[in-house]
């Protein structure tokens, strides 16, 4: 047999639903039952596009399967043995098996195991995935996982309800945080908020005491329960189950289930399966909050080192880079323009005259001149590799990388001018009636023997020649 027409005659006679799917010619065959299973019109060959009304889920993962995913997760046999199938609105657990028939020719059997899958949860399979789900939860996926979790508690002990309720900070209120209800059931969340626990003390006087509330029978319920006997008559509850969640010793909650169509009397598995999930969902809460601690704490020390790092890298009086910061980033600049053999240019300038400056107009208005220089070359430096630097006393530092001579000396041009328009009055300057600077500056294209000190003491010289030439000028070092 090589194909599916040679082994189909034998195949279509059993008695239960068969696929056959050959990965060469990428078709299916369908025998009468799996047409009628999977709602099929009578054909000979079937593709991919003949199963797109259909639904399939992994019951594990709870993840969405495509009709070939059957047939490709069993190159690892007994990965899966059931799959949820949904089709018209409504849900099939199916036991499948798998089969190779040749190299390219397989099979699956499909046979339903009940027609509501609501009430086939295999208990333990259902608190593996709750476990799984909430073992290393995030905050931004909770909601979803605990839905799950209240879905499964409330199929497995078939309640009508099941729900999850968190006490306030003061521990005086208690409200609905997650709700799940049967079909046809009518919800409550949204109407039980901020509810005060006052208005059930019997309820939170046995919650306390024993951290659990069972009821078969609510008509049962004592005199002294009144209020607890009218609310659960509002919401047409007959029998209620709950169990308390505590952490760090303190009750902060329940999670509990309870029945409306009929009364259910409540057995020692449904309370033992409900405190099992209100002990993961617990845990999981315990998860959340040391997360939420850890996050704080992290965001906390990272914010201080950016404030160490700030400090330690800024300028106090002006606010720029200081001396320190000037020397790293120099390096890394050099480095970088060395790989990428790109120019790099240094600028330094140096304020004219300021201890006159000082001297005459005192140290508060040279602090505040020093301030606006600073600013200005700052707003100068436009690119992500420009660096303004206080290098030291009333001297400047610009680090210009990708920056040949020619566009130095324009750069130098726009402080010049920058600083002008600041019109700071400077009377016991020699060279302006107004405060000014003296540029020097250095261009090079460096190498694996270019060092930052060398470039320093070239643009340092070009400095020495702006003020020796008098001053307010522009310099470029000179290798004659």
């Amino acid at each position: 047999m090589n194909s599916i027409k040679d082994i189909w005659r034998t195949l279509k006679c059993l008695p239960f639903a068969v696929l056959v799917h050959d990965s060469k010619t990428r078709n299916y065959k369908a025998n009468n039952q799996a047409l009628k299973l999977f709602k099929l019109e009578q054909g000979d060959e079937l593709c991919a596009n003949h199963f797109g009304h259909i639904k399939l889920i992994s019951p594990l993962s709870k993840k969405p399967l495509l009709l070939q995913n059957l047939f490709d997760v069993y190159l690892i046999p007994n990965v899966l043995n059931s799959v949820v199938l949904e089709i018209n609105e409504t849900a099939f657990l199916l036991n499948i098996k798998f089969a190779y028939i040749n190299e390219t020719v397989s099979m699956i059997t499909f046979e339903i195991e009940k027609h509501k899958i609501d009430e086939q949860y295999n208990f333990d399979v259902v608190i593996s995935n709750i476990s799984a789900d909430l073992i290393d939860i995030q905050n931004d996926n909770v909601d979803g996982h605990i839905n799950y979790a209240l879905k499964a508690i409330g199929t497995v002990c078939h309640a009508d309800r099941s729900y999850l309720f968190k006490f306030n900070d003061e521990n005086s209120q208690m409200s609905n945080t997650h709700e799940w209800v049967n079909k046809g059931i009518v919800p409550f969340k949204d109407s039980l908020q901020d509810v005060p626990k006052s208005e059930l003390p019997y309820f939170f006087k046995l919650m306390n005491d024993t951290y659990l509330f069972k009821v078969n029978d609510v008509s049962d319920l004592p005199a002294s329960a009144g209020g607890e006997k009218k609310e659960f008559e509002l919401q047409k509850i007959k029998s209620v189950l709950c169990i308390g969640l505590s952490y760090e010793k303190e009750l902060v909650g329940f999670i509990g289930c309870d029945c409306v169509a009929e009364k259910r009397e409540w057995t020692n598995l449904d309370l033992i399966r409900i405190k099992l999930v209100g002990e993961i969902l617990t845990n999981a809460f315990k998860n959340i909050n040391y997360k939420q601690k850890l996050e704080l704490a992290q965001q906390q020390l990272i914010t201080a080192n950016q404030k160490l790092s700030e400090l330690v890298n800024t300028d106090g009086l002006t606010t720029i880079a200081n001396r320190r910061c000037f020397d790293k980033t120099f390096e890394d600049e050099i480095q970088r323009c060395v790989r990428y053999q790109q120019p790099i240019s240094l600028i330094i300038c140096d304020i004219d005259f300021f201890k006159k400056y000082n001297d005459s107009y005192g140290h508060l208005k040279g602090d505040e001149a020093l301030k606006y220089v600073a600013e200005t070359l700052q707003n100068l430096c436009k690119r992500p590799g420009d660096l303004a630097a206080r290098y030291g006393g009333e001297e400047f530092a610009i680090i210009l990388p990708c920056t040949d001579s020619e566009n130095a000396n324009c750069f130098s041009t726009l402080i010049q001018n920058d600083i002008a328009r600041l019109n700071i009055e400077h009377n016991q300057s020699d060279v302006s009636k107004q405060l000014t600077l003296s540029i020097g500056f250095y261009s090079v294209i460096p190498n694996t023997k270019t060092i930052a000190k060398d470039i320093i003491s070239k643009a340092d010289a070009a400095l020495y020649h702006a003020k020796e030439s008098g001053r307010n000028k522009i310099s470029e070092y000179s290798h004659k």
